[in-house]
């Protein structure tokens, strides 16, 4: 019945997320990676991966779980994400007792909940379900492909229920591994997986290879077969002899060859300087199989035994053996993986009513809630679409805002001569490609008026001359200053409000010679608005808007008749 119930599910599993995952073969793609065993190394490997050309290339990275901190993680994801570079992850467990333990199916939703809660660079989750289980010290000391392909059912079933943007890979295997006491033949370990669990391979999104140039990685580039560089090749035919019903791209997270320089010099071994001419001739050969989606060699930087011979740093230096320049300048591919946008605006960014022939300046805080990093030099730029033939539009340059950030950006906006309503859509382009962040009516009405009321002193009704009203945005900056205007029968209307915003809040200033000054915050509304001012005193003696101890003298010299005349 067990068996019977996993079938099931293997056979359901691609039919529920087909749209959620992609194919990396699908886009462009810079195939070109490397393997690093240090993170704090991941500015310099994009140097190597994006040479010559190429942009977006992979990186293959192990997390134990001793590595399991996800602010650390996530630090790392924006690396690679501000460096263009694909991680492709590798889960672990812990080693004791000289091998690696065997991951527990329980710890598959620890696993699933702390790579979900990651905000990962791009679209597609590469996830490696461990490393070459054909050897006991990967496996807590047994041999078990039976065990293995359990536990890859039940990881494969944690991850894709915490997400469907989870791209299952398999553990690479030892193709050069033969069957005894410690290893098992990799063809005898996937037959014994596919007989355990039927259909498991058609389960995985991709295939994970360890095409080393065997034996001793040293091997011609020419080489073909099992355990050749050549081994993946030979790792398609056999899956598919057995139950794999689809294409695979191809990941080869492990390959490369040895080279005599390390803490000790091995002179039986190819110089750095031969090595680099392989990797060039596998580039041109090999490696162009079109079902090869990632090449990521072993390793980048090794400053110790065992590994020091694959290194591609020297040993105790920040410099670099010959055949990383062969590397380097094989020619790569402008890759372009698939990024989820999301971009929103905290309020709606234009106003829903706006006055005619008017010119606006609006900052909106804009917020990145997806994988990608907005920036003006990535080909982001703010637009605007719709009934905008007689709309005017600018906007400033954009900052760069990075997933989970938040900023200002502030464009301008003209509004026409004409009445009436407009569909007015604000959006970003990427590269020509439009993201929509708001679709808006927009109401353009006449500029209202407002009427002004207010008395002075305690006279009746006065008429006043050479009064000023200055406005104010609630960011006291200074809007409209009408001059010379005269206030008849203690009122006055203010016309012609044009760049102002129906329903925002401003701030009335009215000055009349010898008053002290009023003001008071209006909402204004469409139409007519109404605003009435305090009590205008006359105790501004020497006319420098304020009443203080130097309107005194100005006082002395003025009659008392007239000083009652003022206020009567």
């Amino acid at each position: 019945m067990r068996k019977f119930l996993c079938f099931l599910f293997l056979l359901a599993v691609p039919l529920s997320r087909v749209k959620a995952l992609y194919n990396p073969l699908s886009l462009p793609n810079n195939r070109y990676g490397i393997h690093v065993a240090d993170m704090s190394d991941i500015e310099e490997a994009s140097k190597l991966v994006n040479s010559s050309g190429g942009d977006w290339g992979y990186v293959t990275l192990v997390i134990s779980e001793a590595d399991r901190n996800a602010g650390r993680m996530q630090e790392v994801f924006n690396d690679m994400r501000r460096y263009h570079l694909i991680p492709i992850v590798r889960i672990a467990t812990h080693f004791e007792n000289g091998a690696w333990t065997v991951p527990q199916k329980i710890d598959a939703d620890k696993w699933s909940s702390f790579l979900g809660s990651l905000n990962w660079p791009v679209e597609n989750r590469y996830v490696v379900l461990f490393n070459e289980p054909n050897h006991a010290k990967e496996w807590g000391n047994s041999i078990d492909p039976e065990g293995y392909a359990d536990v890859a059912v039940a990881y494969t079933q944690a991850l894709k229920k915490s997400s469907e943007d989870f791209f299952i890979l398999p553990a690479g295997f030892d193709a050069s591994a033969p069957s005894g006491g410690q290893t098992l033949d990799e063809q005898d370990f996937l037959r014994r997986m596919d007989a355990q669990n039927p259909g498991i391979f058609n389960t995985f999104d991709g295939w994970t290879s360890h095409s080393y140039p065997n034996p001793g990685f040293s091997s011609s580039p020419y080489g073909r077969g099992k355990g050749s560089i050549g081994s993946f090749l030979w790792e398609m035919d056999y899956l598919k002899s057995l139950s794999l019903t689809k294409k695979l791209p191809v990941f080869i997270t492990e390959t490369g060859w040895i080279h005599s320089q390390g803490k000790n010099i091995s002179p039986a071994l190819s110089s750095p300087e031969a090595v680099g001419m392989q990797y060039r001739e596998a580039s041109e050969t090999i490696w162009k199989d079109p079902s090869v989606a990632a090449i990521t060699p072993f390793v980048f930087n090794y400053q110790d035994m065992p590994f020091d011979h694959f290194s591609f740093r020297k040993i105790g230096s920040r410099e670099y053996y010959s055949h990383y320049a062969s590397y380097a300048s094989i020619v790569k591919q402008d890759g372009t993986p698939k990024q989820r946008e999301r971009f929103t605006f905290r309020e709606p960014p234009i106003p829903d009513t706006l006055i005619t022939n008017s010119t606006y300046t609006f900052t909106q805080d804009l917020k990145n809630s997806g994988q990608c990093i907005l920036s003006k030099d990535d080909g982001y730029e703010l637009t605007i679409s719709g009934q905008t033939s007689s709309f005017s539009f600018f906007a400033e340059s954009l900052p760069i805002i990075e997933p989970g950030e938040e900023k200002p950006v502030q464009f301008h906006l003209k509004t026409p001569r004409e009445e009436g309503q407009y569909a007015l859509t604000l959006r970003l382009t990427h590269n020509g490609s439009p993201i929509d962040l708001s679709v808006q009516t927009v109401t353009v009405i006449p500029p209202p008026n407002i009427a002004i009321r207010t008395v002075f002193g305690w006279k009746k009704a006065v008429n006043q001359k050479n009064a000023t009203v200055l406005i104010y945005s609630q960011n006291n900056e200074l809007l409209h200053k009408f001059t010379n205007l005269t206030v008849t029968d203690n009122a006055l209307t203010i016309t012609g409000l044009y760049n102002m915003v129906p329903g925002s809040t401003y701030r009335l200033v009215m000055l009349v010679p010898r008053y002290l000054p009023r003001q008071a915050h209006i909402v204004l509304g469409e139409g007519t608005t109404n605003a009435t001012l305090r009590r205008f005193l006359p105790l501004d003696f020497n006319g420098d808007g304020m009443l203080s101890i130097e309107d005194l003298p100005a006082l002395l010299f003025t009659t008392p008749y007239a000083v009652f005349e003022r206020f009567f």
